[in-house]
């Protein structure tokens, strides 16, 4: 009887939490051996989900091991549906530590949408609308290390290597603010204080720049370095856009993202016409009159979508 006893108290530790299987496992009598719990924990302590296998898979393997090996157990309906319940919690946990265990943190932002995200040391990062950033918290502090696919302006903490990695490039600091910029296969770095490496995709060519210059990787070929102003290197984070010599496209997919739109445009050689200009997010109509305007193009508006054409040309 006293032994029964010692064996339901850590039953009830297990069952509330107390303790882990592995320290149920390793303190129960040698004559439990055959009790419920402890077969089933058992089975679980020694599956482990193989890499290569889906989550979906990997359920259905569990699944049909557990019910495989639980078939052979004779057990009460009660004291079964109880244990099942436990079994299930807790091969769900597992699964949960597993996952997040493997997968990276990533956020997105939509159209519209700008966001702050705080890195594990406190690094900072500012997503511009329409983008993704990935990072993972294991060995963070040894592997300081980011995916990013769209536009974003870091403010890192000194301390080991840190590195943006995009498709188009990676970008190198040690502790120091930066804009990186990776869309329509172009990626634009712009320094604000310290100093960045950028290299190509391939690491065939790397530039490093100091606070007030940026540089341009096309086509998997560093272009140019070029002096920038400091104030417009993240002057988007207020709302604020200006380009110079920017594909007409690539500002009305700037205007996109901002406004939240859609838009839909039939001009002429678009790819050829480079704009100078700026507009902000106050106000739709005054950013696509300064846009428009200068370009000679008319625009509608209906409802979240908007269409430009060329101007008509009329007849004298």
């Amino acid at each position: 009887m006293h032994q029964n006893h010692y064996d339901k108290n850590y039953e009830q530790q297990w069952l509330e939490g107390g303790i882990s299987s592995e320290e149920f496992l390793s303190n129960h009598d040698s004559q439990a051996k055959d009790s419920p719990l402890v077969k089933s924990l058992a089975i679980i302590s020694s599956f482990d989900a193989p890499s290569k296998r889906t989550k979906q898979q990997a359920w259905e393997l569990l699944e049909s091991k557990v019910v495989t090996e639980t078939q052979v157990i004779p057990l009460h309906k009660k004291y079964r549906i109880g244990i099942a319940a436990s079994i299930i919690f807790a091969i769900g946990v597992f699964f949960l530590l597993k996952e997040t265990g493997k997968n990276d943190i990533i956020i997105r932002t939509a159209l519209a949408e700008v966001q702050s995200v705080y890195l594990p040391d406190s690094s900072v990062v500012h997503l511009n609308a329409e983008t993704e950033l990935a990072f993972s918290e294991k060995d963070w502090t040894l592997n300081r290390k980011v995916n990013l696919t769209g536009e974003a302006f870091f403010e890192v903490r000194k301390g080991s290597d840190f590195s943006v990695e995009t498709r188009l490039g990676t970008v190198k600091v040690l502790g120091t603010s930066f804009n990186v910029k990776a869309r329509n296969d172009i990626l634009e770095v712009a320094c604000k204080t310290g100093s960045v490496e950028v290299s190509n995709s391939l690491v065939t060519q790397k530039a490093e720049i100091t606070s007030g210059w940026a540089v341009k990787v096309k086509n998997d070929v560093i272009q140019e370095i070029t002096p920038l102003a400091l104030s417009y290197i993240d002057n988007w984070r207020i709302g604020e856009f200006d380009f110079e010599s920017v594909m007409l496209s690539e500002v009305l997919d700037e205007l996109k993202r901002q406004f939240g739109l859609t838009v839909v445009y039939d001009i002429r050689d678009i790819e050829d016409r480079p704009y100078t200009g700026f507009f902000d997010k106050e106000n739709l109509n005054e950013a696509l009159q300064l846009i428009c305007n200068t370009m000679g193009l008319s625009y509608e508006i209906e409802e979240k979508t908007v269409t430009i054409k060329n101007k008509q040309v009329q007849n004298q």
